[in-house]
């Protein structure tokens, strides 16, 4: 049980649970006072610390979040110090970790890929970083209700070149997770993650880790001595992609190892962006579920309308004066070749009979849209609806503009193509259909998309678009303006660095 206080600290933390507490450091469930948010606290008491690499390990998880931004990594709030202490505060993130999930043994196969398919995405825009997480287990990967995945606790990860920290002096991480180079204490890099990632994948879908031993020296020796063929046995049975993946990931030689993210990626056959994709892993059975009884009502519909007007019609005629025993070739017609503009002026008497669900069968589609977080769902300029829609939307047959909008992403805009009786389904998932842009301007600039001024460095937070190619420009007016063409790529950050003051020819310009 966590403990309920009412305690305030640093005057603009109120604390809700503390979750983790020990000599130096604690983990709280807090209220941001000022922002009136919920947060997760981390704090540092310096005041009895002895061991200098408990504080250089504080602020190096401080410095390597604040150069993070990604849908999948815990985001770093604020950092700062009172008296004798640092604290660290995260966004709030109502989940569960891996461990958990994978006790309980509910997933299905396209879960357990679309859980990994977000992992990927984490290590990799960490990677791009130039950061190893160094801890990677399913400890520190946190996934909430409808299965959206971040990376937490980065207090062991270290910054590649960084001059200030030693990679050698000692061996930090847990064993059950680390690669042999890691162990062995030797220069690590980014392929020593994905070690990590490839036993984290191992357990997702085998429900246990192999290495796991008696104690840590047996854990430890199993590690650095596995044989290759024999450890993969348990995965016979899976996919072969997967097998795959998780065979060049868990190879002991970095050397023979996947070189990179990607290349296990394209090995899961993941894309870059799918809304459909997205749509089935966060929603398995609900879409394809609900699509499938309204499309058979709608057939249903269809056909008892069908009968019933061949039914009036028969009887209509039957009962007539001419006692005729057939159909005259313009009675044929009509019923053949029904007049498509019957709701216009001037239609014949024959058509103003057709029973309603025909015409609505007819002359009218559906669309559903699921949106996450939510959307403002305007259709051909105007506001319909706000998402979650509670029922379709139906609309006229022919093309329409659908536009849903969110006030923190760009928004989300399609022409599509009602057809009549069809259901139409738009799936979007704001924080995964889009990309994000860094710009790290000296000494500072105004900064353009495609001649849209979107603000001037240091800029509060990335730039969110959506996938492909832009032009950026910034500009100065004491250097003048610098232009890019920069290809934007879902979930990806893009890092866009310049420096006016090295352009001596741009000094002077208007």
């Amino acid at each position: 049980m966590y403990n309920t206080t009412t305690e305030v600290l640093f005057k603009k933390f109120e604390i809700v649970e503390t979750l983790k507490k020990d000599a130096y450091t604690a983990v709280y469930i807090a209220v941001h006072t000022y922002l009136g948010k919920k947060i997760i606290l981390k704090t540092l008491n310096t005041s009895e610390i002895t061991d200098k690499t408990i504080t250089s390990r504080f602020r190096r998880e401080a410095k390597i979040l604040a150069k993070l931004n990604h849908p999948n990594l815990i985001e770093v709030l604020d950092f700062g110090t009172y008296e004798n202490y640092f604290y660290l505060s995260f966004e709030y993130f109502e989940s569960r970790n891996l461990r958990e999930i994978i006790k309980a043994n509910k997933l299905s196969l396209e879960e357990k890929l679309n859980l990994l398919n977000q992992l990927l995405q984490a290590v990799e825009a960490a990677h791009q970083n130039q950061i190893v997480h160094r801890d990677i287990k399913p400890e520190n990967i946190l996934v909430n209700s409808r299965l959206q995945l971040k990376i937490a606790d980065f207090g062991l990860a270290l910054i590649l070149n960084d001059t200030n920290v030693t990679q050698k002096s000692s061996i930090v991480g847990t064993p059950s997770y680390m690669s042999p180079e890691q162990i062995r204490g030797e220069i690590l890099s980014t392929q020593s993650d994905l070690f990590s990632v490839g036993i984290v994948t191992y357990e997702l879908f085998t429900g246990h880790n192999p290495f796991i031993g008696k104690d840590i020296s047996d854990t430890i020796n199993k590690i650095l001595n596995f044989d290759e063929n024999l450890i993969t046995q348990d995965i016979e049975t899976l996919p072969v992609n997967v097998q795959k993946a998780i065979k060049i990931m868990l190879k002991r030689n970095p050397k023979s190892r996947a070189s990179s993210v990607n290349e296990v990626y394209n090995l899961f056959g993941f894309t870059p962006s799918g809304e459909q994709k997205i749509y089935k892993r966060f929603f398995p059975s609900r879409p394809r579920r609900k699509k499938t009884l309204i499309l058979s009502a709608a057939v249903l519909i269809i056909l008892i309308a069908a009968v019933f007007f061949f039914s009036q019609y028969f009887l209509s005629f039957k009962s007539g004066s001419s006692g005729e025993s057939s159909l005259n070739k313009n009675e044929i017609n009509k019923i053949q070749e029904p007049d498509r503009n019957s709701d216009k002026p001037g239609k014949n008497e024959a058509d103003k009979n057709k029973p309603p669900a025909a015409n609505l069968a007819m002359d009218y589609g559906k669309l559903f849209i699921e949106c996450s977080p939510w959307g403002d769902v305007y259709i051909d300029n105007v506001k319909v609806d706000t998402t979650p829609l509670k029922d379709y939307i139906r609309l006229k047959t022919g093309r329409h503009t659908v536009k849903v909008v969110h006030p923190d992403y760009p928004a989300y805009v399609k022409n599509i193509k009602v057809a009549g009786a069809q259901i139409e389904t738009i799936v979007i998932d704001f924080k995964y259909s889009i990309g994000y842009l860094i710009c790290n301007i000296n000494p500072w600039g105004d900064v353009y998309i495609n001649g849209q001024l979107k603000g001037t460095t240091p800029l509060r937070a990335p730039i969110l678009l959506y996938p492909g190619r832009y032009t950026l420009t910034v500009t100065n007016p004491q250097y003048g303006k610098k232009e890019a063409i920069i290809d934007v790529k879902a979930r990806d950050t893009l890092n866009y660095n310049f420096n006016f003051e090295n352009l001596d020819s741009l000094k002077n310009n208007p």
